[in-house]
């Protein structure tokens, strides 16, 4: 088994116990710096893989407005269509 099959199947087993990761990482011996460097690794992995915890969300009524994409910092993209441009500024104002 390779080091990332091991640590994959650790940040698995993490996920299921429930525990937070420095519990975890105690229990199991772990570095917790190692571990985490692992978890970024393997949620990486998985959006790569097409996993998301995000789903796409179909509009039922043509608005015939303006398609807008937003940008968030942290790399999230949100596509909106709308005439009322009062609904961009509530999404971009999020705090």
């Amino acid at each position: 088994m390779s080091k990332q099959e091991i640590m994959y199947s650790h940040v698995e087993d993490w996920k299921a116990s429930g525990l937070t990761q420095s519990k975890y990482c105690e229990s199991a011996g772990i570095n917790l710096a190692t571990f985490s460097y692992w978890v970024v690794k393997y949620k990486n992995k998985t959006v790569e893989d097409g996993a998301s915890n995000f789903i796409a969300i179909g509009k039922t009524l043509k608005t015939e407005g303006t398609e807008y994409e937003i940008v968030y910092p942290n790399g999230v993209k949100l596509r909106v269509e709308t005439k009322d441009l009062s609904d961009l500024y509530s999404l971009i104002n999020l705090v």
